[in-house]
């Protein structure tokens, strides 16, 4: 699989360390250019304790506008809900003046929803900072493997798209490739083996991350 920059690390301090060093050069530069800086977050419970440590940074958060990579199509309240892991984790303390957009503006219809994403999330397009995980099947932000949505988001000219997860909650809302790839600078972050193996096989597998793996720029990898 090519690659661009990885750096892989034994110690989780250094791990965190390396991806906050990175994100705060990469805000402070766009902020400096642009007077502002948007970035698109992934959920999930890896970047928990990256989050923590970003809340307590001192940054101009009144100028960056924080977005989302993907979302359960559940309420903003509901605990498997991203939006809920962003507030709790990263906006507070000192990241408490930053903006935030989420993508579930009412749960009764997700084509709906869908529709008044698209319009919202132009704003986030060629964001300044995009942040990727990845899940022991090679799916990243909401794009799995044996999904036809998922499949078909390579192909769309959209920004966003509808997705089918394997597990509970089911329906999913995600940037698509295209958004991802239109992202300044786009980071990967992997924690444990299982994972890295995965990674190293994705493209024999032909893995959902194999094809994103293209559009980042740097990986960061515990191990």
């Amino acid at each position: 699989m090519e690659r661009t920059m990885i750096q892989e690390v034994s110690d989780k301090k250094i791990f965190l360390e390396q991806i906050t060093e990175d994100f705060i050069s990469t805000v402070k530069s766009a902020i400096e250019k642009k007077g502002e800086a948007k970035i698109l977050l992934s959920g999930g419970s890896s970047p928990i304790e990256l989050y923590e440590k970003w809340s307590k940074l001192d940054l101009p958060w009144h100028a960056i506008q924080v977005g989302l990579v993907d979302e359960r199509f559940v309420d903003p309240t509901d605990e498997n809900s991203n939006e809920l892991l962003i507030n709790t984790h990263l906006l507070k303390n000192k990241a408490a003046n930053a903006s935030f957009l989420g993508m579930v503006f009412q749960t009764t219809d997700i084509i709906s929803n869908w529709n008044s994403l698209e319009n919202k999330y132009e704003s986030y397009f060629q964001s300044d900072y995009l942040l990727l995980g990845m899940g022991e099947d090679g799916h990243t932000a909401s794009i799995f493997p044996d999904d036809i949505n998922s499949d078909l988001s390579f192909e769309t000219e959209m920004l966003t798209a509808i997705t089918n997860a394997p597990k509970y909650p089911y329906k999913r809302l995600t940037c698509t490739p295209k958004m991802i790839k239109s992202g300044s600078h786009v980071v990967l972050m992997i924690s444990g083996d299982k994972k890295r193996n995965v990674f190293e096989e994705a493209e024999k597998k032909h893995l959902p991350i194999a094809k994103i793996n293209a559009y980042i720029h740097k990986t960061f990898i515990l191990v």
